[in-house]
């Protein structure tokens, strides 16, 4: 017993030893939360739900990233993150239906900035939590919940069509001149079939001393047209298997500017949706003000107006969140926030969520 406890034991120590060697580290965060869940409903019926639920702040998920050093100022990198729903064990995949829902990538960095290959993150999505007080919350922020991304508005075609992340993709960030910096992520759409069309995004982002701003263009394509009638079960590629949904412009700005006892956010985001003729306008405007070294009160209000050309229905979705924020230490903080949801024709509703957030 002895002997396979010290053979254990070598073993281990052989994994950590050749992970320190290749510069490999494990990190992530876990976000849960507990609260009252109600957003915008039919007159006469109720939403609400009493819900224990992950990502309040920060949508949970686990990663590897590591990294070689080639000489020259020449880096080899990778990066492997998934997505996990804490609160009950599970992972949370792409729409491709991958294990590594938020990356999957290997790049080379040097001079020239940065090329990466495989899953990466959209630059649209890095706009939208950059520049809103409550960053990638997928529950309470404004940006987040018109973005679309899980479809929390409810609204037919509001909205992306795409992920937070772009798979298939090649990506390029540019080193930093004065304060400016340049990115472009194009992603094929590998497929022959009709109607199909390759994707692609441009951005520019400056940055002088409290303020900050970021321009990003994406033109996005349907990668899979047969998305639709794939298979819920089975194997890849049946399983899960989604691509870009809509042929889609999308034209966003953010800006903040930190002031000091307060820093300020804006966003306008336009979407031309050319599949189902949907066009959304979405503003946000929020502050974040801290109390304390380790307090922070946040607010923010969003609105997305939504029209179906010819003639169609326009529906405008708003939201108003505030938030409060404590540090218990540099990986821990515990918070709450209020939203409030309302809609056209619908009856408005009102969520209170409290968590912590552990990074490690």
């Amino acid at each position: 017993m002895i002997a396979k406890k010290n053979l254990v034991a070598a073993a281990a120590l052989m994994v950590v030893a050749a992970a320190a060697q290749a510069d490999v580290k494990l990190y992530g965060t876990l976000d849960y939360y507990a609260g009252s869940v109600e957003v915008a409903h039919t007159k006469g019926t109720s939403s609400r739900t009493t819900e224990v639920g992950s990502g309040g702040m920060m949508t949970s998920f686990i990663g590897f990233a590591g990294s070689e050093d080639l000489g020259g100022g020449l880096k080899a990198e990778f990066t492997l993150e998934s997505f996990l729903a804490g609160d009950t064990g599970k992972t949370l995949a792409n729409n491709y239906g991958g294990f590594w829902g938020r990356a999957s990538n290997v790049a080379l960095s040097g001079g020239f900035g940065k090329v990466a290959i495989g899953q990466y993150d959209n630059p649209l999505f890095t706009s939208g939590y950059t520049y809103n007080p409550f960053g990638s919350s997928m529950v309470v922020s404004p940006t987040m919940r018109h973005l679309g991304y899980l479809g929390q508005t409810g609204i037919t075609g509001a909205g992306v069509g795409f992920d937070t992340g772009w798979v298939n993709s090649l990506t390029y960030e540019s080193p930093i001149f004065s304060g400016l910096q340049a990115f472009a992520q194009y992603a094929p759409k590998e497929s022959t079939t009709a109607g199909t069309k390759n994707s692609y995004t441009l951005a520019a982002q400056y940055n002088a001393g409290p303020f900050s701003a970021m321009l990003t263009y994406v033109n996005g394509g349907k990668s899979d047209s047969s998305c639709a009638t794939k298979t819920t079960t089975g194997t890849s590629p049946n399983y899960g298997y989604c691509g870009y949904t809509a042929n889609e412009k999308v034209t966003d700005l953010g800006a903040s500017y930190d002031f000091g006892v307060a820093k300020g956010f804006a966003q306008f985001t336009s979407i031309k949706d050319d599949t189902n003729s949907n066009k959304d306008t979405i503003y946000q405007v929020g502050v974040s003000a801290p109390l304390s070294d380790k307090a922070t009160v946040m607010a923010s209000y969003g609105s997305l107006r939504n029209k179906v050309n010819n003639g169609g229905a326009k529906t405008t979705d708003k939201v108003f969140s505030v938030g409060y924020d404590y540090t218990l230490s540099k990986r821990t903080d515990v918070y709450g926030a209020f939203m409030t949801n309302s809609q056209t024709s619908l009856e408005s509703g009102q969520t209170v969520v409290v968590g912590i957030k552990h990074n490690f």
